[in-house]
């Protein structure tokens, strides 16, 4: 029940396995997918998201905001189910599904992006309220993707 943010390794090392060269690591299981390494990469260069209401952090950006961030990764997730709630709608870059991005489960917001905390968007300081709120309410967390909290 603890907030958690992860980015790329962080959302790769979270998946139920990583397959690179035609071997199988084991990973943590928190998200109900396997992590699969290409040779190419899979996302690279400047991400432009908008923010939808799933997104766990208080303080929302203004509604249409574009949030400009980047992405490198050569993995993809492979089976994640479909009613995994994600926190981003990607209009540039390519994210866990070409168009979403921020996979959202209890406190946990794991994602291929690297956020920029900028004046306009000031992620870290979303986060830390985030973490405040939970410290002070920790029965807040809301069930996501059929789970109950």
């Amino acid at each position: 029940g603890l907030p958690a943010y992860a980015e790329c390794g962080g959302l790769m090392y979270l998946s139920q396995s990583l397959r690179w060269q035609r071997q199988s690591f084991e990973m943590v299981g928190v998200i109900p997918a396997r992590t699969i390494m290409h040779e190419r990469p899979q996302g690279r260069g400047y991400v432009e998201l908008v923010e939808n209401d799933q997104h766990p952090w208080p303080h929302p950006p203004a509604s249409g905001t574009v949030m400009h961030a980047h992405e490198l990764h050569y993995s993809m997730l492979e089976s994640l189910p479909a009613d995994w709630h994600h926190a981003y709608q990607i209009t540039r870059g390519h994210g866990i599904s070409g168009s979403e991005d921020g996979l959202v489960y209890k406190n946990l917001l794991a994602s291929y992006t690297h956020l920029r905390h900028t004046r306009k968007t000031p992620w870290i300081d979303r986060f830390l309220s985030f973490v405040g709120n939970c410290k002070t309410s920790p029965l807040t967390t809301r069930p996501a993707n059929g789970a109950s909290a």
